[in-house]
């Protein structure tokens, strides 16, 4: 699976736990807890599905910002959906806004040099759906958790957690594959006839 495959899988792994998290809790959660959550991960989200759909389809800008426009949306819609419609509103706007930037950038640099930069935005993610799990925790102060998850979240499992994706997007292979270089070649070929 490529890099931006695996990236994609994890994004959207992570985005369904917490939106799950976030539907089960909804009772407990302050509106502007939420609004803050639907902000950054619809942020978050656009960010990354921008900058990968850019790099995907490089040359063709509508289409990147079209589709990381709709990931940042959607993911924002649907982690304020359960609180309120201030919340919709934030997250689906920050979600538009941050697809559009995403798209942007993958457009503009290439895959080698959006490593450094999609490792920080991956890592940010995990780290603030971490720190954004436990506030909700926090405020969830009648219901008790069973001994599993408690035990999920000491905050040792969510440093191994974050060294575990540091680990992983380490071993991910960011150069292009042989056939992406055959293909390319003759095109540059043809275009040094001309």
């Amino acid at each position: 699976m490529s890099a931006v495959s695996q990236i994609f899988v994890f994004v959207i792994i992570a985005y369904v736990w917490f939106a799950w998290l976030v539907w089960r809790r909804r009772g407990h959660i302050q509106q502007m807890h939420g609004m803050v959550s639907a902000m950054a991960v619809g942020m978050l989200i656009g960010l990354i599905a921008g900058m990968l759909f850019g790099l995907a389809f490089q040359g063709s800008l509508s289409r990147s910002t079209l589709w990381g426009m709709s990931a940042g949306a959607v993911a924002g819609f649907f982690v304020g959906l359960p609180l309120s419609a201030l919340t919709v509103i934030e997250g689906t706007l920050s979600g538009l806004m941050a697809g559009m930037m995403g798209a942007m950038l993958g457009e503009m640099i290439t895959l080698e040099q959006a490593e450094p930069l999609l490792f920080f935005l991956v890592m940010l993610y995990t780290a603030c759906l971490l720190l954004m799990e436990r506030w909700q925790l926090l405020e969830q102060k009648k219901a008790e958790p069973s001994a599993t998850l408690l035990v999920l979240r000491h905050p040792v499992v969510g440093a191994l957690l974050l060294l575990a994706v540091f680990v992983w997007f380490q071993a991910m292979s960011f150069a292009p594959s042989e056939s992406d270089e055959r293909s390319a070649e003759p095109m540059h070929h043809e275009q040094r006839q001309k």
